[in-house]
């Protein structure tokens, strides 16, 4: 035997028996010395239940082909020794070992019961004693993250769920000693039972039947059923993450636009004030605002995610709200369909063409019966690529430059400052006798001039 007496001693007082799994590697001395001390550390000395420890051992070695730790856990688990190695814990009887033994290994759909059960109780609960459900829910989980490590994160989340952190962290290390010493029986094959449950199985035909079947360890369906299910809970999981992430990206989106619209309207009750000193002029004019961002808002909301507002379908809408739809023969609007605006382009852009708009409906082309032709075109040769609109009234007559159409008030405003910062555009408004034209040049894609002062900030 390897190693000093004392050692020998040490193991046979913590077991009350001294296993010959501890007496093998004799030509590497000192090496089942540290062996043992990962048997203490994770095993012996782990704060969980003794007789919890013991069974699970046993369960677990119901899939080991080489019969030897099945054997003399039983052994601990019945009284020939110390369960877990510890004198004080109670022992089973062999009509209970048999019983752990024979128990049915889960179905797919017993499975996902098992899982579904242990996800809801609450970790704050005593640990599960000895032939409880919560006890057989837990060795199947356990089962699958022991056979199929690498694809077990469900039953893995599952246990973390049921038991908490530590108790998941301290269950993992007890399945790693269980597999190194599957492992070392496997390849010590020259290891013999003990006398004492040598002379047990041929007192006990019954347990002699059950701990040397490999049945189990050698079962085919049974991880068959285990992969289907792990498979199928990884799609699920993998779709909920998924459906998590999409409401997490939506739940952003939405808040960033209530702010953004918050800003808007809060901006349109001050240049509504500013332009309209009457209740009256103001209500109307703030109204017919708040309705413009009414309408980009429908356009926002209809959308699915990851889709974005077309500019023919905001200019359109919103000549059609100011009775400028296509059918209109003194209206042109020409350009190419599915333009993508950025989301937080829309508010501003339909409050500029609102503007606009309002304006041709009260002293301009759709006020004198003129033409209205509104083009835009994507111009690629920039990086980023821009949008170029053109709105041009022609054949009508230009007010004086002191009067209020020409200076359009907020409209102006919005088109050569508010364009310009809020979204990088480029603009122009002329005036001339017979017509006005306006161009607004907007980066499709990249920061904004407003993007840049957040950043600075």
């Amino acid at each position: 035997m390897p190693g000093s007496s004392s050692f020998q001693a040490e193991v046979a007082g913590r077991f009350g028996v001294l296993p010959n799994f501890f007496c093998t590697a004799q030509s590497a001395p000192g090496l089942i010395e540290e062996l043992w001390g990962f048997a203490r550390a994770a095993y012996l000395d782990c704060p969980l239940p003794s007789l919890f420890k013991e069974r699970l051992f046993v369960h677990l070695s119901r899939f080991c082909a080489v019969r030897y730790c099945i054997v003399r856990h039983v052994g601990f688990l019945i009284g020939n020794g110390w369960p877990a190695g510890d004198a004080a814990a109670p022992v089973e009887s062999i009509d209970n070992v048999i019983a752990l033994l024979s128990r049915p290994l889960p179905d797919a759909d017993e499975l996902k019961a098992v899982l579904e059960r242990l996800s809801r109780r609450d970790r704050s609960l005593p640990f599960p004693g000895p032939r409880t459900q919560t006890e057989a829910d837990l060795f199947d989980a356990l089962t699958v993250i022991f056979l199929e490590p690498a694809k077990s994160g469900p039953a893995r989340e599952t246990v973390r769920t049921s038991t908490g952190d530590r108790t998941f962290e301290i269950l993992v290390a007890y399945l790693a000693f269980i597999r190194a010493a599957h492992y070392w029986t496997e390849t010590h094959p020259e290891l013999e039972y003990e006398p004492d449950m040598l002379g047990l199985m041929d007192e006990r035909r019954d347990l002699r039947a059950v701990l040397l079947d490999p049945a189990d360890a050698e079962s085919v369906s049974y991880r068959q059923e285990m992969r289907k299910v792990l498979d199928e809970l990884q799609r699920t999981q993998v779709a909920l993450r998924t459906s998590e992430e999409r409401l997490r990206i939506l739940v952003g989106e939405l808040q960033h636009r209530t702010r953004n619209l918050l800003g808007v309207v809060g901006s349109l009750v001050d240049s509504s004030l500013s332009s309209n000193s009457n209740p009256t002029a103001f209500r109307v004019a703030f109204r017919e605002r708040l309705n413009a961002l009414s309408r980009a808002q429908d356009l926002l909301s209809r959308l699915s995610e990851g889709e974005r507002v077309a500019f023919d379908d905001l200019i359109r809408t919103e000549l059609a709200a100011l009775g400028a739809a296509d059918g209109n023969t003194l209206v042109t609007v020409k350009g190419p369909t599915k333009v993508k605006l950025r989301s937080r382009m829309v508010q501003t852009l339909a409050l500029a063409i609102h503007e606009l708009g309002t304006n041709a409906l009260k002293y301009g082309a759709l006020k004198q019966s003129g033409t209205l032709a509104v083009t835009w075109r994507v111009d690629r040769s920039e990086e980023p690529p821009r949008l170029h609109v053109e709105w041009r009234e022609s054949g009508i007559s230009v007010p004086s430059p002191d009067s209020a159409a020409f200076h359009m008030g907020n409209g102006r405003k919005l088109i050569e400052r508010a364009l310009p910062y809020q979204l990088g555009a480029r603009t122009s408004l002329k005036f001339r006798p017979d017509s006005v034209c306006c161009t607004i040049s907007i980066p499709l894609e990249g920061a904004t001039a407003e993007e840049v002062e957040e950043k600075r900030e």
